[in-house]
């Protein structure tokens, strides 16, 4: 943690969206632990601000709660390092599921009744919690 902390000083805001994708191994430590360094790493280099790219309430309440347990512990760890070490300076966006693949590549659908958010629409929200302009939880998809 020293030497991230070491990289990151001098930054004004930490934008996260590490981890791993559902259904991979580790799930928890690499949605949760891994982002826990990363925030206190950014804490511990006086970093102000701090984006954390979670997932909507609406999934990790559903049956996807079933299928997709260490994830949703995971992100949660996250949420709450994210939290506790930037209180009022920090922005978590927890969209649900995402529209805009990169070219040539294809991405099954959402589940029902979950309109995708526009990619355009969480990288605009995260460049506006790294700014400063907006802090606190930004759940579902409000575009």
């Amino acid at each position: 943690a020293a030497d991230l902390a070491a990289v990151l000083k001098g930054a004004s805001a930490v934008l996260s969206c590490v981890g791993i994708a559902p259904g991979g191994a580790n799930q928890r430590d690499g949605n949760g632990l891994v982002n826990v360094k990363i925030a206190d790493a950014a804490m511990a280099a006086g970093i102000d601000k701090f984006v954390y790219l979670s997932v909507a309430s609406e999934l990790a309440n559903g049956p996807a709660k079933f299928l997709l347990g260490d994830y949703l512990k995971g992100k949660g760890e996250a949420e709450a390092a994210v939290v506790k070490d930037f209180p009022a300076s920090s922005l978590v966006l927890k969209p649900g599921i995402i529209a805009g693949a990169p070219p040539g590549e294809l991405r099954p659908p959402g589940p029902p009744g979950m309109t995708p958010v526009p990619v355009e629409a969480v990288a605009k929200a995260a460049v506006a919690g790294a700014l400063g302009k907006v802090a606190g939880t930004v759940d579902g998809n409000a575009n």
